[in-house]
This record gives structure tokens, sequence and C-alpha cells, in this order.
């Protein structure tokens, strides 16, 4: 009996510890699948600082646009270059207007004289002498086309030459400005060198008033061509685009 009562409590005892072995066992397996859930979850958590580190990198453009305007600004803080002066200095502009004004009085001067007795102040009006200003503004040369008198026709001249010498009309630096002064200047140069010839060859008799006026005409063809080698003759206008 003894024995029998011995072997029934081993049998207890071995099953009590079965079952409770079997209650540990199920507890750590929810154990381990916690341990395999936050080890899976770990890469989820580390996301962010991925995020993170890819939202540092943005940063780059802005650093890039800094330094761009950190040159800019570096650029407007230099001292401008002086800008070029605009045509032929000052003095060398005046100076053609002073003889333009010269050229202008005289001119007007000669065609009062040819319409009111075709005297002239300080000219000997008759002789075998070499000026003679009589002579010259008297002869079938004096009218050109036997129309239009030259003493009018360098009236006319000088009155376009004295505009366009004013120093307002050089600081336009515009080419067709530039072009006109120019052009004007070699038409009164040639017309010049026509009057020498009829004074000299054909009438024989010289007209000092004429000679001042072609003197002034020549130093302004001169000066003229220099500013335009020199200074160029201005910009070239800007042309409208068609719409």
């Amino acid at each position: 009996m003894a024995s029998s009562k011995a072997r029934s409590r081993n049998r207890s005892g071995s099953s009590t510890r079965s079952g409770s072995s079997r209650p540990a066992a199920r507890s750590a397996a929810p154990k381990q699948q916690a341990q395999g859930q936050g080890q899976a979850q770990k890469p989820q958590g580390a996301k962010p600082a991925a995020a993170t580190a890819a939202g540092a990198q943005p940063q780059a453009p802005d650093t890039a646009q800094a330094s761009r305007g950190k040159r800019q600004s570096a650029v407007a803080a230099e001292p401008a270059a002086p800008a070029s002066p605009a045509g032929p200095p000052a003095w060398l502009q005046w100076t053609t207007l002073a003889l333009a004004l010269i050229g202008l009085g005289l001119s007007a001067y000669e065609t009062y004289a040819h319409f009111n007795g075709s005297h002239l102040a300080g000219c000997p009006t008759g002789g075998n002498g070499t000026f003679n200003c009589t002579a010259v503004i008297t002869s079938s040369q004096s009218v050109v086309f036997g129309v239009f008198p030259v003493a009018v026709l360098g009236l006319a001249f000088y009155v376009v030459v004295t505009a366009l010498m004013t120093p307002w009309a050089w600081r336009i630096q515009r080419r067709d400005v530039g072009l006109l002064r120019l052009a004007a200047m070699v038409a009164g140069m040639g017309f010049v060198m026509y009057l020498i010839y009829a004074e000299v060859v054909q009438i024989q008799d010289i007209c000092e008033y004429c000679t001042g006026v072609h003197i002034i005409t020549f130093l302004l063809f001169c000066i003229t061509v220099f500013s335009a080698a020199i200074w160029g003759l201005g910009k070239p206008a800007v042309k409208a685009k068609a719409a």
C-alpha cells in the first residue's frame, strides 16, 4: 500500500511539473514573438533618421544661392568704370560753334552786300590789284545757274552748319546726325574748291571775305573728319520692332 501511494505521488508530481513547464513554454513563446516584432520594427524606426538625413540634402542649393548672392553683392559693390566721353571734348565743340558763327556772320554780310550796292567794308573796289571784292561778288560766277547767288547759298549752308556744330548737336551722338555733319562739310569743301578756282582762274580777283569763309570751311572740315576718325559718327538709331 505504501508503495502504491508513493507511485501515485510521483505520478502527480511529474504531471504537475509537466503542466507547469507547458505554461512556462507558452509564456516564453509570446515573449520571443514580441522580441521578434521589436526587431522587425527597428528598421521602420530607422526610417525617420534616414528621412531626416535625406531632408538635409536640399540645403545644398540654399548654400549655392547664398554664395551667388554674395558674389552678386560683391560685383555690385565694385566701382563702375568711368564712362567714355560722348564725342569730342567740350573745348573742341565750342571751337566748332565759334567758327561756324563767324562763317555765318561773313556769309550774312556778303549776302547783304550782294543785294545792297555790292560793296564790302575794307575791300578795294577797283584797280589792277589782287583783291577786289566788288569784282568777285558781281561777276557771272557769283550766281549759280543764273538764279541762286553764291552768297545766299553760303548763308543757307552756314545756317545748317551752325546748328550741327553746337555742343548740343555733338552730344546727341546719333549716327545719322554724324553722317549729316560729315556730308555737309564734304559738300561745303567741294564747293569751296570750285569757288577758289573761279576766283583765281576765271575772275582773277580775290575777295577777302570769301577767303575768310573758305578758311573757316576748311578748318571745320578738318575738325569734322578728325572727330569722325577718333570718336566715330555716333550710335546707330534703334529701329522699333514690328508687332
